[in-house]
């Protein structure tokens, strides 16, 4: 029994270890840290409520000895629309931290109610969810949407949620869960990573 447990805290109303996950940077490291999900968290991205984060703890730690992680410090990406701009994306509210996962070095974290306007006069917006990956102990950061695509609404990719549950294979290739795909059957979607892709 380990009677000296390391206990982390988070902001008030996170929901702050939603989701949990060990980090070592490299193979070699003797460091282990904990990633810890809070997919209600307020972040500084511009305009955005509740976007969710990462927060890294080193362990053993203090409390408050967690820094969040800046997956995405951006706010929602625009588009023109009958001569005035309105938001392409939606970040508020999209539970980023639901999901987090390492392995040997790379970190994935999603959040599945991350939505996407689909028909671009109309505004409809769907729930298409989103994942960033980090490598190279958090210096270089790229976004993978697997759903964010042309076919919409519930019969398509429109309510895929992408990022409701996420994990690496053996191999290091990313498999992101989506249950809500094609009148909610669901699919998986799976990514071999490169460096090209991350910047």
């Amino acid at each position: 029994m380990y009677e000296h447990p390391t206990v982390y805290k988070g902001p008030d109303g996170s929901y702050f270890g939603y989701s949990v996950d060990f980090y070592q940077a490299s193979p070699d490291s003797n460091t282990i840290s904990v990633l810890v999900g809070a997919p209600k968290a307020n972040t500084s991205q511009p305009g955005i409520v509740e976007a969710g984060a990462v927060y890294y703890c080193p362990w053993p730690g203090l409390p408050d000895s967690c820094r969040q992680i800046p997956f995405d410090g951006s706010n929602n990406r625009m588009i023109k629309v009958n001569g005035s701009r309105e938001p392409l994306e939606f970040k508020s509210h999209q539970w980023f931290g639901a999901s987090v996962r390492t392995h040997k070095g790379k970190v994935v974290a999603c959040a599945p109610l991350y939505h996407w306007r689909t028909v671009k006069v109309h505004g409809e917006k769907d729930p298409v969810g989103t994942c960033y990956v980090a490598v190279q102990n958090f210096s270089a950061y790229a976004e993978y949407s697997p759903c964010r695509t042309n076919d919409p609404d519930p019969e398509g990719q429109g309510f895929c949620q992408a990022g409701f549950s996420v994990d690496f294979t053996k191999e290091g290739m990313l498999v992101v869960g989506g249950p809500g795909s094609f009148y909610w059957q669901g699919n998986c979607s799976s990514l071999r990573l490169s460096f090209a892709m991350i910047s």
